[in-house]
């Protein structure tokens, strides 16, 4: 044979060089002369690879294809014809690869289920994402439910089921995959099947699942700020009813008893004279902590709370605290002050350290009914800051309370005197100062709270440092 075969007669007038009407091209090269030698070599046929295009010369139009190139012999095993038989995928390649690189750019991973393995065919992005090994696309029903939530793993397995038994089931199954790091990963499936066979099962099932993770936890984050707010209505409106409570007893104690000390027709001891005042003085600085906790409230919500830095000595600063705070006690309470030798200068806002430490030692005294309550400093080696501390050996604080006693109007017993507003406002100065404050408690052992404050240079900007909310009483 001379050439590749033409064809006489028919609607052509004169033989037709195939080579001189098209080619065959894949990856640059035109396949057609190595196709048409192997067929001299009497191969059965030519099977096209993916990614092929014609080429014809004359109009140098291009469209991609798949097929082969069959031979046909005489008896001799010589090459007579062959048939090119072939058909135009040029639609279906676009789509493919618009769909591919449309893909490419989400977390949607494609997959469908071979009944006769059962296996799932997954599309080989899913493995990457999840950091799984690939291996060769393929996972079976076992392992696959493996990588399941065991709290998700039922709901799925029963849709799975379903689908598996030919009923349809368009439905959306939401559901968390265990990623390669033993994180969980949230996933949103949809699967339906194509036809069925003879006994009901279906044909093929196919499906999509696509990675919902961040929609979830955008979720979560949402519920848990609609909750907060919901939270905050609630104790702000708890707050302003029992606001007229709190401000009225102390309110009606004061002027009661001054009214009583104040009536000339009633002989009073001197005894009793001086328990009167007492009261009056005892209430009178209730009211007016509860009216400055209001006012710092109010200088925290607008942010106009003012700060003034100056060099002080702690020895000096905690000294004034103990003289005025002793007066205060219970009889059955002793308050210590613990000091170490050195008295580094702090460079602070005086008013406002004070009103942190005094805030805490008043708080350790409504929960301390005997034993001691003491405060101080203490100066960690090799470390900026140094740690104010308030310890009690009251009832302590119960675990269920630890995470949001630092929370406004949240009080850990309902009948103790006070809003809920003080620990909220010495967090919200501690961290002004430039540090933080921690709590570490024990029922019936005890609390302690600690105030990190950073050790400034006179002029230096105080820098915000984190501390913990909870701990374990030390």
């Amino acid at each position: 044979m001379q050439g590749p075969p033409h064809r006489r007669g028919g609607d052509f007038s004169h033989p037709l060089n195939i080579f001189t009407l098209l080619s065959v091209c894949h990856d640059k090269q035109n396949l057609l002369p190595g196709l048409f030698e192997r067929l001299r070599q009497h191969t059965v046929h030519g099977d096209l690879p993916a990614w092929t295009y014609i080429k014809l010369h004359d109009s140098n139009l291009k469209f991609y294809i798949e097929g082969r190139l069959i031979g046909k012999y005489d008896r001799q095993r010589n090459l007579r014809q062959v048939l090119f038989l072939f058909r135009n995928t040029e639609e279906e390649v676009t789509r493919k690869l618009i769909l591919d690189r449309a893909m490419a750019q989400t977390r949607i991973f494609p997959w469908f289920f071979d009944l006769e393995h059962h296996k799932m065919i997954i599309d080989a992005r899913w493995y990457t994402h999840l950091g799984i090994p690939a291996g060769d696309g393929t996972i079976s029903t076992g392992e696959f439910f493996n990588l399941v939530h065991p709290d998700d793993r039922e709901m799925l397995l029963g849709a799975f089921t379903q689908q598996l038994s030919g009923q349809m089931n368009p439905g959306l199954s939401v559901y968390r995959i265990r990623r390669g790091d033993g994180t969980w990963e949230w996933f949103e499936e949809q699967s339906v099947y194509l036809g069925q066979a003879d006994s009901g099962a279906p044909y093929r099932i196919v499906g999509i699942r696509q990675s919902i993770h961040d929609h979830k936890t955008s979720e979560d984050e949402l519920r848990k700020a609609r909750d907060k707010a919901r939270e905050s209505d609630r104790l702000k409106s708890a707050f302003l009813a029992n606001m007229s409570h709190e401000i009225r007893t102390p309110l009606n104690a004061i002027i009661g008893f001054a009214n009583l000390l104040t009536d000339t027709e009633i002989p009073f001891s001197e005894v009793e004279k001086q328990e009167y005042s007492r009261l009056i003085t005892t209430n009178g600085d209730q009211l007016l902590r509860l009216i400055s906790d209001i006012l710092d409230l109010s200088k925290i919500e607008s942010n106009t709370m003012e700060f003034h830095f100056e060099e002080h000595s702690l020895h000096s600063l905690l000294g004034d605290i103990y003289q005025a705070q002793k007066l205060n006690m219970h009889p059955n309470v002793e308050l210590r002050l613990e000091l170490p030798e050195d008295d580094p200068g702090i460079y602070t806002d005086a008013s406002r350290l004070k009103q942190v430490i005094n805030n805490l030692i008043n708080n350790a005294v409504k929960f301390t009914d005997s034993g001691s309550i003491t405060f101080g400093y203490r100066l960690p080696q090799a470390c900026p800051q140094i740690e104010l501390f308030v310890k009690d050996t009251g009832k302590g604080i119960g675990r269920e309370h630890l995470e949001r006693i630092f929370e406004r109007f949240y009080k850990a017993d309902l009948f103790v005197k006070g809003v809920g507003l003080g620990l909220s406002i010495c967090r919200t100065i501690a961290e002004s100062l430039g540090g933080g404050i921690s709590v570490a408690s024990q029922p019936d052992e005890g609390t302690c709270f600690t105030v990190v404050h950073p050790l400034h240079e006179a002029g230096t900007k105080p820098r915000p440092l984190h501390a913990q909310t909870a701990g374990e009483l030390k």
